[in-house]
C-alpha cells in the first residue's frame, strides 16, 4: 500500500503542471487501469504525458512532452521496479540514457538512478559516462576525442 501511495504522489507531482485531470479508467479497486494521457490545456490539445497502468502501476513505455510538443523523455517500466530512461534535447537527439529503480525499503519507497548513465553532446556524440549507486553519483568518466570517435 505505501508503494501505491508513493507512486501516486510521484505521478501527481509530475502532472502538477498540467491543468486537467488525466484521461483513463480505473479497475474495481479504484486503481488506474489502461491507457492514460495528461494534457497541459483544458482543450486537451497539448499532450503532457502518456502511458499505461496495470492495477495502479505504470507499465511499459511512458512518454513526456514539453509544452511546445517535443519529446522530453521516455521511461520504459520493467518488472521489480526497474525502468530504462532516455532524455532528449529539444532537437530530438538523445541527451542522456540510463536506468532507475523504485525500491520499497524499510524507511519508505525510493526512486533512484543506478548503474552507468551515458551523457551525449547536442551533436549526438558520447561525452561522458557517470555511474550512480542508490541515486548518488559515484564516478564520472569523460571521454577523450579519440574515444568519442570510437563510441559512434
Amino acid at each position: 500500500m505505501p508503494r501505491l501511495l508513493l507512486l501516486s504522489l510521484l505521478l501527481a507531482l509530475a502532472t502538477a503542471c498540467a491543468s486537467t485531470r488525466p484521461t483513463g479508467r480505473t479497475d474495481r479497486q479504484g486503481d488506474r487501469q489502461g491507457r492514460y494521457r495528461t494534457y497541459y490545456d483544458d482543450a486537451r490539445t497539448q499532450l503532457f504525458m502518456r502511458g499505461r497502468y496495470r492495477h495502479g502501476q505504470p507499465v511499459g513505455r511512458w512518454r513526456y512532452y514539453a509544452q511546445a510538443g517535443e519529446l522530453q523523455h521516455k521511461e520504459h517500466y520493467r518488472r521489480h521496479g526497474l525502468s530504462d530512461i532516455t532524455y532528449y534535447y529539444p532537437s530530438g537527439r538523445v541527451s542522456k540514457q540510463g536506468h532507475a529503480r523504485l525500491a520499497d525499503e524499510p524507511d519508505g519507497l525510493h526512486f533512484y538512478w543506478f548503474g552507468a548513465w551515458n551523457y551525449y553532446s547536442p551533436a549526438g556524440a558520447l561525452d561522458s559516462v557517470q555511474v550512480y549507486k542508490l541515486g548518488k553519483r559515484i564516478s564520472t568518466r569523460r571521454l577523450a576525442a579519440s574515444q568519442i570517435l570510437l563510441a559512434n
